[in-house]
């Protein structure tokens, strides 16, 4: 199992777990290398790859198995009724970058639209008090 220093720990931090080894692997690198031990040549390479690499996808099954992508930001990290970053103050969040699941049937439109009204009616009074305090 590759450790905390190597090339794969920071990496799979962003990505998942299969893309990452399938990167390093096209890279010619361990993914229990060492970071520090990585040549330059080889930092150039992962860098490109981690940059510039395409995701090939060969179809779709139609708008009727179409389903949103999980994941995203917990919903325990906003505040629920303004949803307003608890680590960073000012950010609002709405849609789907926040980690919410519903069943297929416009639910992910009406999620968007209910969070992008409650964030943007927050975002509004929250820049309207500011500017309150300046003045």
């Amino acid at each position: 199992e590759p450790g905390p220093g190597s090339v794969l720990a920071p990496i799979r931090k962003k990505m998942p777990d299969r893309l990452a080894s399938h990167i390093l692997k096209l890279c010619e690198i361990s993914p229990t290398m060492k970071r520090a031990e990585l040549r330059k040549a080889d930092r150039v390479r992962l860098i490109e790859y981690l940059t510039q690499f395409e995701l090939p996808w060969t179809g779709h099954a139609g708008y009727h198995k179409a389903e949103v992508t999980g994941g995203g930001i917990v919903l325990s990290e906003v505040h629920p009724k303004t949803l307003e970053s608890r680590k960073r103050p000012g950010l609002y969040l709405c849609g789907e970058i926040l980690d919410v699941f519903g069943p297929i049937g416009g639910y992910n439109f009406l999620w968007a639209w209910a969070t992008g009204r409650a964030a943007g009616i927050a975002a509004g009074e929250s820049a309207s008090q500011s500017e309150n305090e300046i003045q």
